[in-house]
């Protein structure tokens, strides 16, 4: 697929927690021009700081250039939806009017864009549920839904989940083609649209690699941490396991346990006591470039996650970073990690995966370092995208035609 206009409403800022919007988008940008929207509020910052960044977006639309064809896009800010403070009424009530004003909002941003850049037969990249509205706004040749998580089961607020299960299946239903990133995913919906394609999380290889090399600077707040490190990175949560986290700090006293990311962990007993332990270390959210230099120091690299929920269906990318940075993974046993048993322990319960820690610690073989490179080869963003440009393409043609 080369030039054409993407629109992608995005469902985080730019500069956000790395994920695999950017990964793809980046990579699409490269033979095609790409205009990244971003939401009116980010989840990764706060409900009053976005209003302040977002609210002139409303009356003068800002397109910077990030690179040579991508550039990044503010949006207004939006109404909130789904409050918990609600009765179930209200939310039946409210929440339609809600989807229906935010759409709304961000057509008009939207289509004042197009029309400053002149573009025309656009592709849509939908990200959202709460985005099917959308659909058909802006003359779009393609219509995309990338679905990288099952929404309606990470919505906080139990009651709307299913009113927000109806938008994603209907975004399922009239999309001209949907990614999935697990099989869950894609079994679920293969029967709502013909036209699904399983493309799962990926890495870019030659960053995360480098924590293999020995070519990297350790970063001063984890140089003195001290060693052995066992290690995770990535949002601090709600599907982190924080009791199991207490056990493996308090099974292994003379290791480090080290916590990279954005912190968003509900107080709990098990936390106040995790963050009174000596040897666990909460370092913050890192910038994506900077991760490798961290893992370069893990000694085992942990997935420990709550079985439940949208969990169930996640095919985590921290699998693939881990694995190109050469580190040995503990990890709760996802039903889509199972087919990489051969290069990371997985664990059934939290007894288990307190004990597998303390295999992967007994140190990695060169064969096995190899084999987890192996894998990590095999699963790059580039070809993901590959992967995707060529589905696109074909049914662009087929619409030509």
């Amino acid at each position: 697929m080369r030039d054409q206009t993407i629109i992608c409403i995005a469902p985080r800022r730019w500069d956000a927690l790395w994920k695999e919007t950017q990964a793809i988008m980046s990579r699409l940008a490269v033979c095609n021009r790409v205009l990244y929207f971003e939401p009116g509020r980010d989840p990764e910052h706060g409900v009053v700081a976005e209003m302040r960044r977002n609210w002139p977006v409303l009356y003068r639309p800002v397109t910077p250039e990030l690179h040579q064809n991508l550039m990044v896009i503010p949006s207004p800010p939006m109404l909130p939806h789904g409050r918990r403070h609600l009765p179930q009424w209200a939310l039946r009530a409210t929440m339609p009017l809600v989807v229906r004003f935010n759409a709304a909002v961000l057509v008009r941003h939207v289509r004042r864009v197009l029309h400053a850049l002149a573009v025309t037969d656009p592709i849509l990249w939908l990200t959202d549920p709460y985005q099917v509205p959308l659909l058909g706004k802006f003359g779009e040749k393609v219509a995309c839904y990338f679905n990288f998580d099952e929404f309606a089961e990470i919505a906080e607020n139990h009651r709307v989940r299913h009113f927000l299960q109806r938008l994603d299946d209907d975004l399922t239903r009239r999309a001209d083609v949907v990614f999935t990133t697990s099989r869950a995913q894609w079994m679920r919906r293969q029967s709502l649209n013909p036209k699904i394609h399983l493309v799962p999380n990926a890495v870019d290889f030659e960053l995360f690699h480098r924590a293999v090399t020995g070519e990297l600077t350790i970063p001063a707040d984890i140089a003195s941490v001290p060693r052995p490190i066992i290690g995770f990175v990535g949002w601090l949560t709600h599907h982190i396991d924080v009791p199991l986290l207490r056990r493996i700090c308090e099974a292994y006293p003379n290791c480090s346990l080290v916590l990279v990311g954005p912190d968003r962990l509900a107080a709990s007993a098990d936390l106040d006591a995790l963050r009174r332990q000596p040897n666990v270390f909460f370092l913050g959210r890192k910038e994506h470039s900077a991760v490798p230099a961290y893992l370069s120091v893990f000694d085992v690299a942990l997935m420990p996650y709550i079985l439940s929920g949208h969990v169930v269906a996640a095919y985590p990318a921290k699998l693939h970073e881990y694995l190109a940075a050469g580190r040995p993974v503990v990890a709760t046993a996802l039903p889509e990690l199972r087919p990489f048993e051969s290069v990371v322990w997985l664990a059934q319960s939290r007894d288990e995966f307190v004990q597998k820690v303390g295999q992967a610690l007994a140190g990695s073989s060169a064969e096995a370092i190899e084999a987890r490179l192996a894998v990590a080869r095999e699963n790059t963003w580039d070809q993901r995208v590959a992967e995707i440009s060529q589905i696109v393409e074909t049914l662009l043609r087929r619409e030509a035609a």
